[in-house]
């Protein structure tokens, strides 16, 4: 097997509306199509990868792993291909995706500011306030997004599939929070696909677990449940994805006392790198250090900290104590640093703070003295 390996493009299909892709870190659009299914895996986007794989080279449509490992040595890459070498081995190419990922609704009851409302709900007001001041991205978005609670077009294409697929991984939107959730984990059941399913949901953590949906998860293979958590206090959880930290944290503990194996992945970006010690340091405590990941935002470009200021990423590299951020922070250095979307990064702040009345200076005292008033010469 050749270093530069990846089990995605061999076994796992990536769907979000009609789009499909290999792998849910793919952002440039010319390595996505639009076909059926069973044609898009057999399709020269999927081969074209997979030859590449096999002949030992990087294809372009995997940067941001190629980026990760620049500088870390660490990738999602290696995770998926440990995964799938755990969860039905690695060998002859199958004909059928057996790992799927598949986002199937842009329900949600929080609206972080890294999101946008082709994956939250919760961006209907502000998208509508912005399309109503003329942002053409916006217009675009509210005209396509703003109702799509369930796609069950795709779900009819997905059902014939699903005999062969070994991992499914369901993202929103909230996952948990979907009325139509229930019904589809009932009808893996009955039609015996359950059983040979590990299932895995991605949640904010807002929603508690219900009898009705315990009972429903119980009957798969194996349940994973991921928190996506990018903060670990209330004042910081407030700001960068509107909810109660409070509350998240008492729902963590109750799915915890299930038999149900949990996960936290928090996603850095230019509003919670700094915080990198803490939030890693608090979520190993709760999760245990082997099951706390990360993601790095890649998009929305604006939030990718590689585009802070330099003495913003030195001061701190310079004051992170805590072992694992050590993976994490080169990510800083990763790609080129641009002051257009570092500006785009601080106007579109300012505007969420007089939206949402959350000054930064308030909520993130810490990241506002960083921006604001921190002495470039003593970093």
């Amino acid at each position: 097997m050749k270093d530069t390996y990846c089990s995605q493009p061999f076994y796992n299909i990536h769907i979000e509306g009609a789009k499909k892709s290999p792998c849910c870190l793919i952002y440039n659009h010319d390595y996505v199509t639009t076909q059926p299914l069973n044609e898009a895996f057999d399709s020269s986007l999927f081969n074209g990868m997979r030859d590449a794989f096999d002949s030992g080279k990087q294809h372009p449509a995997c940067a941001t792993c190629w980026r990760q490992e620049s500088v870390s040595g660490v990738s999602p890459r290696r995770a998926y291909t440990e995964r799938q070498r755990n969860t039905g081995g690695i060998g002859d190419r199958p004909t059928s995706p057996t790992s799927m990922q598949w986002s199937f609704s842009n329900t949600c009851n929080y609206a972080c500011r890294t999101c946008n409302l082709q994956y939250s709900t919760g961006w209907l007001r502000e998208t509508r306030l912005l399309k109503d001041q003329g942002n053409a991205e916006a217009n675009k978005q509210y005209a396509k997004w703003s109702k799509s609670p369930w796609d069950q077009t795709r779900l009819d294409e997905i059902m014939p599939h699903l005999d062969h697929i070994q991992h499914l991984e369901l993202f929103g939107g909230e996952t948990l929070l979907s009325a139509k959730m229930p019904a589809l984990l009932q009808s893996l059941i009955t039609h015996n696909r359950a059983q040979h399913i590990e299932l895995v949901l991605t949640t904010n953590g807002s929603v508690a677990p219900r009898t009705q949906l315990v009972d429903l998860l119980s009957q798969f293979r194996a349940v994973k449940i991921t928190f996506s958590l990018d903060a670990v206090t209330p004042d910081t959880f407030a700001y960068i994805r509107t909810g109660d930290w409070h509350q998240v944290s008492e729902n963590i503990d109750r799915w915890r006392e299930l038999p149900i194996e949990t996960y936290a992945n928090p996603t850095f970006s230019s509003l919670n790198v700094w915080d990198c010690d803490r939030i890693l340091k608090t979520l190993g405590k709760r999760f245990g250090i082997t099951r706390v990941g990360w993601n790095w935002v890649e998009a929305p470009a604006s939030y990718n900290a590689v585009h802070l200021p330099e003495h913003v990423k030195q001061h701190i590299t310079k004051h992170s104590t805590y072992f694992h951020s050590r993976k994490l922070l080169p990510q800083l250095y990763s790609s080129e640093r641009s002051e257009t979307q570092w500006q785009s990064f601080l106007a579109r702040s300012e505007w969420l703070d007089q939206s949402r009345s959350q000054p930064m200076k308030k909520y993130m005292p810490e990241l506002y003295d960083l921006i604001y008033t921190q002495n470039k010469e003593s970093v």
